[in-house]
Formats: structure tokens, C-alpha cells, sequence
């Protein structure tokens, strides 16, 4: 009994220290998970872009220019600029996009817009154009029965007033002025024709139109519901 009371005693002494060493150890690695932690969240912190106060000087170089700046063209390029986007999206061509010099003269073949990006491509697509006009020549011909000649494809010079009506709608910005409204009509009407003939989804034969006489027949039916 005296050998199993001391060896019980022994036992209770040795426990408490290991479970303190193994308390210490566990606390000491959540220490350092803790530093590690905050150690790479302090490089994050460090990497992210500062802003930078934009404080427009006398004289510009190229030293002072940012990454965080936005690079927008001004002056005479920024006029440039968006005369070329005007045109390419008049004509269904995108930034730095190839179109195969076939497609672009069956579009200009159709009468549809057509941009060239230089006068090599406009050569190609025009030597398209009249093989084009060529063939089309050939089955009128072999389908009447006589010699057809084929259609002129060379350009033709606008006039005065569509060169002058271009640069006010791509340059100037200026767009022709809505008609006065009917008497009687509310002034929404005239708000929603000034959005319709800005938005070019709205610029279909009769789709206006049918827009605006729905619109009209909502807005008479919501007086006569005031009225009854």
C-alpha cells in the first residue's frame, strides 16, 4: 500500500509539468502563427498602389507621369481619336481587328459603310469589288441573253452639304433640332422623342412611331381613368 500511495503520488507531481510544457509549446506556435501572419499581411499592406493626389503642374514630362493616371489622348489626337471611333463603329470595325479584304467589298458592294485603314487595303477591296461587279455582269448577261456591262465601282465625291452635315454630327457634335410638339401634347412627349433620336436601337423604319403611339394610348387611357 505505502509502494502504491507514493507511486501515486509520483504520478500526480509528474502530470501538472507536462501539461504545462505541452500549454506553453501550443501557446508559443499560435505566437508565431500570429507574427506570421501579420508579417505577410504587412507585405500585402506594403505592395497595394497609393493614391496619388492629382496636382496638374506648368510643364509636363515624362517623369511625372503615374501608373494610376488614366491615359486619355487631348488636343488635337483627342479630336482625332474620336472622329476614327465614330468612323469605325459607323462601319462595323473594331479596334486593331482584321477584316479580310472579300468581306469588306461585299459590304461596300451592298452599299453599306466601309472604312479603310490605309490605301493598300482600300486597293485590295476595290479590285474585290469590281471581280464582283464582274460576275454579277456575267449572270445578267448569260440570263438576258445580251452583253451587260458591269457596274462602275469607282468613287464618287459627296457634296457640300453631306461633307458639312458629317463634320457637324462626327466633329462639332451638332444634331439637327426636334420639331416644335402639337398643341396639346404633354412636354414627356418631347422628352421622349429628344431620347429616341439619340438612341441608336430606335433609329428603324417605324419603330419611333410605334413606340410613340403606344405611349400615347397609355397616357390618354391614365386621363380618361383621372376623369372617371
Amino acid at each position: 500500500m505505502a509502494v502504491n500511495a507514493k507511486a501515486r503520488s509520483a504520478g500526480r507531481g509528474v502530470r501538472p509539468k507536462d501539461v504545462k510544457r505541452q500549454t506553453e509549446e501550443e501557446e508559443g506556435e499560435d505566437i508565431r502563427a500570429e507574427q506570421i501572419e501579420d508579417f505577410y499581411r504587412e507585405q500585402a499592406e506594403a505592395k497595394k498602389p497609393k493614391p496619388v493626389r492629382y496636382d496638374p503642374p506648368q510643364d509636363y514630362n515624362i517623369s511625372m507621369l503615374r501608373e494610376t493616371w488614366p491615359s486619355l489622348p487631348v488636343g488635337e489626337m483627342a479630336r482625332t481619336s474620336s472622329v476614327l471611333e465614330k468612323l469605325s463603329w459607323m462601319s462595323n470595325r473594331f479596334p486593331n481587328g482584321y477584316e479580310p479584304p472579300h468581306e469588306l467589298a461585299k459590304r461596300l458592294f451592298e452599299g453599306k459603310r466601309v472604312l479603310f485603314t490605309s490605301e493598300e487595303e482600300k486597293v485590295q477591296v476595290m479590285e474585290e469589288v469590281k471581280k464582283m461587279a464582274q460576275e454579277r455582269a456575267d449572270k445578267l448577261s448569260q440570263r438576258k441573253g445580251d452583253l451587260v456591262e458591269p457596274e462602275d465601282a469607282s468613287f464618287m465625291s459627296i457634296s457640300m452639304e453631306e461633307r458639312k452635315a458629317l463634320i457637324e454630327s462626327l466633329v462639332q457634335g451638332k444634331y439637327p433640332t426636334l420639331e416644335p410638339l402639337p398643341a396639346g401634347k404633354p412636354s414627356v412627349v418631347g422628352d421622349v422623342l429628344r431620347n429616341l433620336r439619340n438612341n441608336e436601337t430606335y433609329r428603324t423604319a417605324g419603330k419611333s412611331s410605334q413606340f410613340l403611339a403606344k405611349l400615347e394610348s397609355l397616357l390618354a387611357s391614365g386621363q380618361r381613368s383621372k376623369r372617371a
